[in-house]
């Protein structure tokens, strides 16, 4: 299911993303389901995972400081599914 979503992602909706709201939402998207695949794979399948959503974090991340007000909804849940990421698989 994740490859699905992650597929749908990157070929699809990144992509097409013209508002810094959609794109914030989307990258966080993408790096949540990274995260996921990190949190239940192993070794080098984790690794991978785990740079993919670090990528993810950080292209949404920039995103969302440069287009998105500190208290936007998004923005606030991009900073908390990050910080999830950074504690749990990091």
């Amino acid at each position: 299911i994740c490859d699905t979503i992650l597929g749908l992602l990157d070929n699809n909706l990144i992509g097409k993303a013209s508002t810094g709201d959609s794109q914030v939402f989307y990258q966080k998207m993408k790096a949540d389901y990274y995260r996921y695949i990190a949190e239940f794979t192993k070794d080098e399948n984790k690794t991978s995972a785990a740079d993919s959503a670090e990528t993810a974090y950080a292209d949404a991340a920039k995103v969302a400081e440069k287009d998105l007000a500190v208290t936007h909804p998004i923005r606030l849940g991009l900073a908390l599914n990050y910080s999830v990421f950074l504690y749990e698989v990091q």
